[in-house]
């Protein structure tokens, strides 16, 4: 089993695994991380900059990103909202003091990578 804690999708399509959130979290940009749970009561989590949705000019819009979080959190891709920039997905924990991640679950991992397929990413 793996010990990623989480998936970064870039606006290109690429989305790369990872087990540090720290080195994912550097590819979101200067301008701070924003962090929301995926849906009401769910153990996932997304982070994207703070500004990637009022400096258009400096975050493209990513919909392969969009895809993939509206089909894991069980919703119409049309239903999606606008995302820019570098995404994160990550498996949340809050009694991890450190850093609030977990490895995601075989299940968690599985649901990901087929919508990371379906939204046609490429994975490194």
């Amino acid at each position: 089993m793996s010990d990623d804690v989480y998936v970064l999708i870039h606006p290109d399509g690429r989305a790369e695994w990872g087990e540090n959130i720290a080195v994912g979290e550097k590819a979101l940009g200067p301008h701070g991380i924003g962090r929301a749970f995926l849906t009401d009561g769910s153990r996932l989590r997304i982070a994207m900059s703070d500004c990637a949705l009022v400096l258009p000019e400096e975050y493209a819009p990513n919909p392969y990103a969009a895809a993939v979080l509206a089909r894991v959190a069980g919703m119409p891709v049309e239903a999606a909202p606008p995302t820019r920039g570098p995404v994160i997905l990550f498996g949340w924990d809050p009694r991890n003091e450190w850093d609030s991640t977990r490895p995601l679950t075989a299940t968690e991992r599985a649901t990901v990578t087929e919508a990371l397929s379906a939204a046609g990413c490429t994975t490194a």
